[in-house]
């Protein structure tokens, strides 16, 4: 063995233990957010009780979680543990990228294995990294396929068949976690086109009977469901919820609200991929992988700003694709730059204070003040929810393994009765004299849309940086909690 293979071992070893431990160190903590919540309270129906809803993602993320919890309990580590497993087999995906990056892969890998928001989505029970590294692992296949030399005309089953197959099982998985893969497919239709000459059509049509025996396969929950409707074909259910999400503008935001992120979390690596792009339009950098990786930042950037639904974990489409361009041009002082600068956003966003209001890449973050409640009862307590049950987690996940029963009731809410209730504001003040109250702050939210188009946002910036104190206003939901005397 020689000693630049040995150098290379414990560069990747020890990225990989790396991203390990960033990624399961106290990974109970912070408690879950609203989202873990509500996919924790699907994934015990696993396989019996599920049904896909494009509002809850999945199925792929519900499949593969519900065993741990079956062996081992449910728990905020449990439910964890398979999303940080996969975080850290992205960042190993990132080696096979060697063949296009050389050496720079281990540096990209490191910039994945410290990302902030990559981090945090790793540490989080959301379908996001399940994404990444369907899509890293896809995208690398895709472009060894474009390699091989063959005809559009020619029917074999080769070594580039196998590539090709190998693209449209991991597009495949995709689709079974999230519905961002039909945005993501037809980037990839349109990508398609410009290289046609290099598909081959008997290739296309292997890969699209893998594709789709995976994809029905996991949808119908291993063909118990007819899912072959119009009604009840998953895209279709996808594409027009999704949609209707964007009409109705229910997260919306201005459109630099991506860049905003990439800003605050990864500004160097953002500068870096802009000149990896600059190098690239001026003919310095003409290979496939570039072209593809500048394409996919693009056309991201450009879907997910326009949309109306801003929700701070879909920026890691658009990063995967920056962190990467930004590695293939780093250079020593560069990379020193910028990983001190997303090591440090990780570790505040991570670990100093997980739950931190002030953190933008941070999404209803739940207030230790819900466990506590939970830790006020004895066990047999009949719990009432007086509000939408949207409003009641991730509250009801934390009482649940205390109480008989927790219904949702709004209307003559000044008539239940129950052992303990917890009421959003309205119809707190119909209860009248009850018993003990307490006041649980259950979760932040960032203010409106305009604050983030404060021109004061620009001197609040080193504060943030350095100190993670507020960009904007934010606003708390409060649940009020009252005990029978």
């Amino acid at each position: 063995m020689t000693l630049e293979i040995k150098k290379e071992r414990i560069i990747v070893i020890s990225t990989l233990l790396l991203s390990l431990f960033i990624r399961i160190h106290v990974l109970y903590n912070p408690l879950l957010f609203f989202d873990e919540s509500a996919h924790a309270a699907i994934v015990v129906t696993v396989p019996e009780g599920y049904k896909y809803d494009p509002a809850f993602h999945g199925p792929l993320h519900y499949y593969t979680v519900a065993p741990v919890l079956k062996a081992f309990g449910e728990s905020e580590f449990t439910l964890r543990i398979v999303p940080a497993i996969l975080g850290v087999l992205f960042v190993a995906s990132i080696f096979l990228y060697k063949r296009y990056l050389g050496n720079k892969a281990y540096i990209a890998a490191l910039f994945i294995a410290i990302s902030p928001l990559i981090v945090n989505y790793s540490r989080f029970y959301r379908e996001d990294v399940y994404v990444l590294l369907f899509t890293s692992l896809g995208l690398y296949f895709f472009l060894r396929y474009l390699e091989f030399e063959k005809s559009w005309k020619e029917v074999k089953f080769d070594k580039a068949t196998l590539h090709f197959v190998l693209f449209a099982i991991f597009m495949a998985l995709f689709a079974t976690v999230k519905e961002t893969f039909y945005v993501f497919a037809f980037f990839m239709v349109l990508y398609g086109v410009l290289v046609i000459k290099k598909l081959r059509i008997s290739d296309l049509l292997i890969a699209s009977m893998v594709f789709f025996a995976i994809y029905l396969t996991l949808f119908s929950v291993f063909w118990r469901d007819n899912i072959l409707s119009f009604e009840s074909f998953p895209m279709v259910k996808a594409v027009s919820y999704w949609y209707g999400q964007h009409v109705e503008q229910r997260i919306r935001g201005p459109p630099h609200y991506y860049l905003l992120l990439l800003l605050l979390y990864n500004a160097p690596a953002l500068v870096l991929a802009l000149f990896a792009i600059y190098n690239f339009c001026r003919g310095k950098e003409g290979d496939e992988f570039t072209r593809l990786f500048i394409y996919l930042f693009f056309a991201n950037l450009a879907f997910f700003s326009y949309m109306q639904e801003k929700l701070p974990w879909l920026v890691v489409h658009i990063e995967f694709p920056m962190l990467l361009l930004a590695s293939k041009v780093v250079g020593r002082k560069g990379f020193v730059i910028t990983a001190l600068f997303m090591l440090y956003g990780c570790i505040a966003i991570n670990f100093i204070n997980p739950i931190n209001y002030a953190e933008p890449g941070l999404y209803l973050a739940t207030n230790y003040e819900v466990r506590d409640l939970a830790l006020k009862l004895s066990g047999n307590e009949t719990v009432y929810f007086l509000m939408e049950a949207g409003e009641a987690w991730p509250a009801v996940w934390y009482v649940k393994h205390y109480t008989g029963k927790y219904p949702y009731i709004l209307e003559n809410c000044e008539k239940v009765s129950a052992d303990v209730i917890v009421a959003n504001e309205s119809c707190a003040f119909k209860l009248g004299p009850y018993g003990e109250k307490i006041v649980v702050r259950c979760y932040n939210l960032w203010a409106e849309e305009k604050t983030w188009l404060d021109p004061g946002i620009v001197q609040k910036l080193p504060s943030f940086l350095l100190l993670r104190t507020p960009l904007s206003d934010t606003t708390t939901c409060l649940n009020y909690v009252v005990f029978r005397e």
